[in-house]
């Protein structure tokens, strides 16, 4: 189950989601769940701060009425975060329903469901069903929509406390990245690297980002594999790299990067020019994407900046997007700033709005393994500042 937000968290978004709302085509936006601690709803901890046992609503609307229907033993939990109208319910959720439809008069209601976002997503076909069987019973003539657009909009767009708790995790990672500069042996296999990146985590109380068995992932040198492969029994080289895949998850927040590390054989010193060159290109085509990127562009231009700037420099195209939007979940859904291809469905068409963060993320396999780095970044009114502390060059591994 997702660890629920706090009240403030609840405040801010539920603000946002109101004024989203003023500039949507439909008046009110409806978030309907149950037994969420099985079956996540990903909006709740934003627009509710609370999970439902039996069937609940969150009622959201243009005018700013911020309405919450929740059986009676739930109802106080509710209340304690002084956002909502409460009407709690003992035998009927329909009934009580019904009567505050009639009160709030919406035309059309926008449901949380979606073709292309995850995090649009939740409402289930069966309570999808039931919700139609109650306005079956109404007199109102109701139009059903997609939730998408506020959704999006909602969940992209960072609220202050947000921020400063994305940033904080941010900054944990990268502490844990850094220590591995100083602890690691040149016999540790990747996932020797990565049992010490699970202590750190373990020790500071926090959790990875994603599923642990992944999160680090660790490339050993050219024999290593790339992705989300688990850590296996390889080692790095003298004279080759290794790439880590990490972020933690605090406070509810997620963090997402990517560090390269050189294996320095014994009597040589700096780092070869053909690394320091391919090493250039990644952080370079990462540049062009953070360059590219503004409020109203389209996340398929973002991504084509940083490919066109790699395969320009004769490297053959990355199989996958430039960057996902981070939150929540370390893929959090929203605007994708990927290629227009189908796996990514109408993603990379989003528009880029302010506040929303994203990772930049790319990766070229060269004679020393496999370069790929990854940054973090807040859109801003103008344009975008980096989150991460970017990587300008490679870490040299001081084995002890």
């Amino acid at each position: 189950m997702e660890p629920m937000a706090d009240s403030s968290i609840v405040h801010e978004k539920t603000d946002q989601a109101v004024e989203a709302l003023q500039s949507a085509e439909f008046d009110a936006w409806l978030t309907f769940a149950r037994e969420t601690h099985n079956l996540g709803e990903p909006c709740l901890p934003l627009v509710l701060g609370e999970g439902f046992v039996w069937p609940g609503m969150v009622l959201l609307t243009a005018s700013g009425r911020k309405i919450a229907i929740t059986e009676t033993h739930d109802a106080d939990n509710v209340r304690a975060h002084g956002v909502h109208e409460v009407f709690p319910y003992e035998e009927s959720l329909k009934d009580v329903f019904l009567e505050v439809l009639d009160d709030v008069a919406p035309d059309r209601i926008g449901l949380n469901y979606s073709r292309s976002n995850p995090t649009a997503d939740g409402l289930s076909y069966g309570l999808y069903r039931e919700l139609e069987a109650y306005l079956d019973e109404s007199d109102r003539d109701v139009e059903l929509v997609s939730a998408e657009p506020v959704v999006s909009r909602v969940r992209g767009s960072k609220s202050a406390t947000e921020l400063e708790r994305i940033q904080a995790s941010v900054d944990v990672a990268q502490e844990i990245l850094r220590t591995v500069r100083t602890a690691w042996r040149p016999d540790w296999t990747e996932a020797d690297t990565a049992a010490f990146v699970h202590e750190q985590v373990a020790e500071r109380g926090l959790e990875t980002s994603w599923d642990p068995e992944t999160c680090p992932a660790v490339t050993a040198g050219v024999e290593g594999e790339y992705g989300h492969a688990k850590p296996g029994d390889v080692t790095i080289p003298p004279g080759e790299v290794m790439r880590i895949d990490f972020g933690v998850l605090q406070d509810g927040y997620a963090s997402d990067m990517q560090r390269v590390y050189y294996h320095q054989p014994a009597g040589e010193t700096g780092v070869p020019e053909g690394l320091q060159s391919d090493f250039a290109d990644a952080r370079d085509a990462i540049q062009a994407g953070f360059d590219a990127l503004e409020p109203g562009v389209q996340g398929y231009e973002v991504d084509a900046a940083a490919r066109e700037y790699l395969t320009d420099r004769g490297w053959p195209e990355y199989q996958h997007g430039l960057g996902h939007q981070v939150g929540r979940y370390v893929h959090d859904g929203g605007s994708y700033l990927g290629p227009r291809w189908d796996r990514y469905g109408d993603a990379p068409y989003g528009e880029v709005h302010e506040g929303e963060v994203y990772t930049l993320e790319l990766g070229i396999q060269t004679d020393y393994g496999s370069i790929s780095l990854e940054e973090m970044v807040q859109v801003t009114a103008d344009g975008a500042r980096f989150l991460t502390d970017q990587q300008t060059e490679v870490w040299i591994l001081e084995a002890n």
